[in-house]
């Protein structure tokens, strides 16, 4: 149990590096990862961000009742959960998860990762979130993996809470090969990742990251995890 806690820590910086870094072998991603000036940065305004008020908190969103609308549970006992804080106390991180079993086979639906995206000045929100989720080339890759292990493998805090071996093989086995695929009519912007069955939106300045894992097949995943995008951002902006 407590191998696979500190798994979880690892994989959780990992998705840190994402969200609060993004990737992109430019000018731009050169800023985002050495540090900016605080005046190159755009102060915006929350006003219009209807997701902001659930920064936090995605049990407020993604309940069982929003959730059956769109998935048939079957007579299975389902269980909905927010589990954040067990893993690594950031509002950044907070997840619900929505799981039940049918047939032996376990099926999950997760709200995870609410949050504001880093804005500049050359840059809107929608050319942000692209900066961050699109087919990274080999060399793109090649720097998001030596990011990794400057800011985990190396990291001293974070030495002393997990498995080394855990980190080092995370480091050599993930490769950073992400599949964005565009998703067009959800939110400003949305991308499926279909290797982790990921669906991230961006709603404003905001994003947030739907995972669906039905066991029907990707295409199925894909459909429902739409269908609930939407009914999310509809609860959220009405």
């Amino acid at each position: 149990m407590k191998k696979i806690s500190k798994l979880l820590i690892v994989i959780g910086s990992i998705n840190f590096l994402l969200f609060m870094y993004g990737f992109r072998s430019n000018e731009s991603s050169a800023l985002l990862i050495s540090g900016i000036d605080s005046e190159e940065k755009l102060t915006g305004n929350n006003s219009g961000n209807c997701l902001a008020a659930y920064y936090g908190k995605p049990e407020e969103l993604l309940t069982k009742d929003l959730v059956g609308k769109y998935v048939d549970f079957d007579g299975a006992d389902v269980e909905i959960a927010k589990v954040s804080d067990q893993i690594i106390r950031d509002t950044d991180f907070a997840q619900v998860n929505c799981k039940w079993k049918i047939d032996r086979q376990r099926h999950i639906i997760r709200l995870k990762h609410i949050s504001k995206i880093e804005l500049y000045k050359s840059k809107t929100p929608v050319e942000r979130f692209y900066d961050k989720y699109h087919i990274r080339t080999s060399k793109e890759q090649e720097e998001m993996k030596k990011l990794y292990d400057s800011l985990v493998i190396s990291n001293v805090e974070l030495k002393n809470k997990t498995d080394r071996s855990s980190a080092d093989r995370l480091s050599e086995s993930i490769g950073f090969d992400f599949q964005y695929l565009n998703i067009d009519d959800i939110g400003d912007a949305a991308v499926w990742e279909y290797k982790v069955n990921d669906l991230i939106v961006l709603v404003g300045e905001y994003q947030f990251s739907l995972n669906v894992n039905l066991n029907k097949g990707n295409d199925h995943d894909l459909e429902k995890a739409k269908l609930l995008a939407k009914a999310i951002i509809e609860k959220a902006c009405k």
